[in-house]
């Protein structure tokens, strides 16, 4: 290792086969999707639409009037949060009604804790 670190952590190191181990056996397709998920929750307008849905079912005119998007810029952020996996949606006659999936609810479950 080319750096000091504490005996405490040096002992740990040896227990978990050494810090090359740790480095090479990082997650790194979970930490590609975690990245991809965070660069998708980290916009105002698609984190408008969680919490809205948190609260109730929507169509795309609520969403649209929600976020002050346009129909198509707001379809935009619905089909990035759709492919995270975050929101769901069924055609009901004219109308397709989006809603969080069971992952979408526990992020914003998570993220409720730090709300006042």
């Amino acid at each position: 290792m080319k750096f000091e670190i504490p005996d405490d952590i040096k002992k740990e190191l040896e227990k978990k086969g050494g810090w090359e181990s740790i480095k090479a056996n990082l997650p790194l397709d979970s930490i590609k999707k975690v990245e991809k998920i965070m660069k998708v929750l980290a916009d105002e307008k698609r984190l408008k639409i969680l919490y809205g849905l948190s609260i109730q079912k929507m169509c795309v005119c609520m969403l649209a009037d929600l976020t002050s998007c346009s129909y198509s810029k707001c379809s935009y952020h619905i089909s990035k949060l759709k492919e995270e996996g975050l929101i769901k949606s069924i055609k009901k006659r004219n109308y397709v009604v989006y809603s969080l999936t069971n992952f979408g609810k526990s992020i914003i479950k998570h993220f409720g804790r730090y709300m006042p």
